[in-house]
């Protein structure tokens, strides 16, 4: 197991999701699961029930900016199947996400701010920029430094730096943010921080929601990924762990649940993305439960009713809840999004966490802890958080 105590606070996070909440509907919609599942024409002997991903996994909508979704209906209206929705013309980059990752950089930084007392050198005190996405392309690569430019962080020569990894891409990204505050110049700055985006853009494989081909219909791990991930992005400011306002983090660990893929990227025919839904499923009861036990010992304690927050990572609604259930949490104590918003991918626990913070009360209890499991160098890997309240 690889465990660090990074001697980090997160100071700000915030998550973006279009067509969700008082920030994200400017940017898409919530498309109905019934709507998804109508246009790919998924199949078990006959043709499965428009209604089969709220029954089956609790998914009533996901999360989908305008261009994705523009790009899915065109595709559809057009009686298209995967293939040829492939050769419709689409940007070379998601417009509304680059949009989107300006504005969530925006809120964590103003954020971070009021943690500190007041506006911060942004240009000065960056010390690094790191990106978290399953997937990189050239245009995002170039997008993103305009993205920080805008809001002020813009420091000439900082590179930003892509982690390629799923839904665990948090733990290598705050390990690594706090060797730049503890071992580079960074150090000697107290105003220092290390700014962490991470994205999930689903217009590159938005194909995959038009008409399945007949050799796909009949197997759910060729169809689900585009049905049920929802896009998002998060943003999220480490700074050095001080007595000044913030969530510590007390402990950090992760592991390789499965040195085997569940989730992988196949272009034998189109460009698209495999589930091997139920090693999901069971890896996921296997192992995060167990994660959070370790979490909550991380902060000295013994019952789940003493944290404020126990963050499971949304794979489906259905999951977590029966984790919560094995776990016997107290209603209320763990939040969940993903039966709106579907699948965020690696920006399920900036979502998390930002509504964990938001919702904390100075007086309240000081204790959260992040479940996360998830793909990472085709593994699965899994792991807790463990943060503290500073008021």
């Amino acid at each position: 197991m690889d465990a660090t105590s990074p001697k980090v606070a997160i100071t700000g996070v915030s998550a973006v999701v279009p067509g969700y909440g008082a920030v994200g509907a400017e940017f898409g919609e919530l498309v109905p699961s019934e709507e998804i599942v109508a246009g790919v024409r998924p199949a078990r002997g006959g043709d499965l029930p428009a209604t089969f991903l709220r029954d089956k996994l609790g998914i009533a909508s996901v999360a989908t900016t305008h261009a994705t979704a523009r790009f899915a209906r065109t595709a559809i209206d057009r009686g298209l199947d995967w293939a040829k929705a492939d050769e419709l013309p689409r940007p070379a980059t998601n417009p509304d996400v680059l949009t989107m990752l300006t504005r969530a950089m925006e809120i964590a930084l103003v954020r971070h701010e009021e943690v500190v007392g007041g506006p911060v050198d942004r240009a000065g005190a960056i010390a690094g920029h790191l990106h978290v996405a399953s997937g990189a392309d050239n245009a995002a690569a170039y997008g993103l430094p305009v993205c920080r430019r805008a809001v002020g962080c813009h420091k000439p020569g900082l590179p930003m730096e892509f982690m390629v990894s799923g839904c665990a891409g948090l733990f290598y990204a705050l390990r690594h943010a706090g060797f730049l505050l503890q071992h580079t110049d960074a150090r000697h700055d107290p105003d220092a921080y290390v700014l962490i985006t991470a994205a999930n853009d689903m217009l590159p494989l938005a194909h995959g929601r038009a008409k399945a081909p007949d050799e796909r219909r009949e197997e759910l791990d060729d169809w689900l990924f585009p049905t049920i991930f929802g896009e998002a992005v998060g943003a999220l400011v480490v700074g050095h762990a001080t007595d000044r306002a913030g969530w510590a983090v007390v402990d950090m660990a992760w592991q390789t649940a499965a040195d085997d893929w569940r989730v992988t990227f196949d272009h034998a025919d189109t460009p698209r993305m495999v589930i091997r839904a139920r090693g999901v499923g069971s890896t996921f009861r296997e192992n995060v439960p167990d994660a959070a036990r370790r979490g909550l010992r991380a902060l000295g304690l013994t019952e789940f009713d003493e944290l404020h927050r126990l963050c499971v990572h949304e794979s489906n609604p259905n999951l977590v809840a029966a984790a919560a259930q094995e776990l016997d949490v107290p209603a209320g104590l763990v939040h969940s999004v993903s039966a709106e918003v579907g699948t965020l991918a690696g920006v399920s626990a900036f979502s998390l966490l930002e509504e964990a913070f938001a919702s904390h009360h100075p007086d309240g209890k000081d204790g959260v802890v992040a479940a996360l499991i998830g793909e990472t160098g085709h593994a699965v890997v899994v792991g807790h958080l463990a943060l503290r309240h500073h008021a």
